[in-house]
């Protein structure tokens, strides 16, 4: 028995048929038309929308720029990355509101230690939420003495900027 294009062989020397016969016994397969490719990237120039997608990958570059002035000291790229309206709260202390209050905070701490080091150990991102876990070595001026202190930081993202962080950690050892 011979086979005709468009047609198998079954497994018992059978003829099964691979599409509908005509009456020529012509086997026709209709295909849909092949459609234009769209391109895969936006232009350069088009924004995304803002989607959760967009909003998680602007939370994930907000906890990599938090390490990143974190570990090089940089204060002033630092009050970058607030929101003019941020709330900051110490360990066991009231919040701080505000850009003002915050470089307030930041020049105190400065002032209180000669030097410090930080190192990352975690950093989770929860929706808006960016919390990081810090190894830090301080020197304080007053006295030279060196510590170790491990943190807490928990910095809640609005509008890709830091609008409420609370930092958690042993005050007891900070006393010089």
């Amino acid at each position: 028995m011979a086979t005709t294009k468009g047609t198998k062989k079954g497994r018992k020397g059978k003829v099964a048929s691979r599409g509908r016969t005509r009456a020529s016994s012509q086997v026709t397969k209709s295909r849909p038309p092949k459609k234009p490719r769209r391109p895969t990237t936006a232009p350069p120039q088009a924004r995304r929308p803002r989607t959760v997608e967009t909003a998680r990958d602007e939370v994930r570059d907000l906890a990599r720029r938090i390490v990143d002035v974190t570990v090089a000291g940089d204060d002033a790229a630092a009050f970058a990355l607030y929101a003019d309206s941020v709330e900051s709260m110490e360990a066991g202390s009231a919040p701080t509101v505000g850009i003002a209050a915050l470089r307030e905070k930041f020049a105190t701490w400065r002032s209180m230690i000669r030097d410090s080091t930080w190192r990352p150990l975690n950093v989770w991102i929860d929706g808006n939420t960016i919390v990081v876990e810090w190894a830090g070595r301080i020197t304080f001026a007053a006295t030279g003495k060196s510590i170790d202190l491990r943190e807490i930081a928990v910095h809640e993202v609005k509008n890709a900027k830091i609008a409420r962080e609370r930092f958690y950690y042993d005050r007891s050892a900070l006393q010089p």
